[in-house]
Parts: C-alpha cells; sequence; structure tokens
C-alpha cells in the first residue's frame, strides 16, 4: 500500500496544477476580452468624436445647397451681363488728328 500513496499524491497535485492553470487561463483570456472591448469602446468613441469634429468644420467652412444655388444665380447673372455687353457692336471711335500724322 505504501506504493499507491506516492502515486495517489502525484495524481491529485496533477488534477490541482491543472485547476490552478484552467483558472488562470480563463481569468487571463476575461482579462483580455474586457480590456479589448474597454479598448474598442475608447476608439470608437475616439472616432466618434473625429466624426463630431469634422463635421462641424464642414458646417463652418462649406455652403449649403441654397447657398450654392444663390452664388449660382448670381454668377449666371453676372455671365450674361458680360455676355450682353459684349455682344453688342462697337461704335467706332473717331480718329484724332494727332494719331493719324507720321
Amino acid at each position: 500500500m505504501s506504493q499507491k500513496e506516492p502515486l495517489k499524491y502525484l495524481i491529485s497535485f496533477g488534477v490541482t496544477l491543472a485547476a490552478a492553470l484552467s483558472g488562470y487561463y480563463a481569468a487571463y483570456t476575461g482579462l483580455r476580452v474586457e480590456l479589448a472591448t474597454k479598448a474598442e469602446t475608447r476608439y470608437v468613441d475616439e472616432l466618434d468624436i473625429r466624426l463630431a469634429r469634422l463635421e462641424a468644420t464642414i458646417n463652418e467652412r462649406f455652403a449649403t445647397k441654397d447657398d450654392f444655388s444663390a452664388f449660382k444665380s448670381e454668377v449666371i447673372g453676372k455671365l450674361t451681363a458680360i455676355e450682353t455687353v459684349l455682344s453688342e457692336p462697337e461704335i467706332p471711335k473717331r480718329a484724332d488728328n494727332n494719331t493719324m500724322r507720321k
């Protein structure tokens, strides 16, 4: 019977060691998942803040569709006026006597 004692001791030590390692890896994996979730949440929050800043910048620096439409109408009106002036026949100017002399 004395030979069975060390075998039982080794088996119970092996099971205890396996349980401890299993608990360690479970805790390690749980912490990794928790940290990854926190990091992902932080990353998403940072992206949200950056997108909000970008949206505010776009709203400040760029025109709306109505502003663009009004600007386009104004430019078209000015171009039409320029075209009208350029398409009118030119009235010939009288030549000066000084320019006619050679």
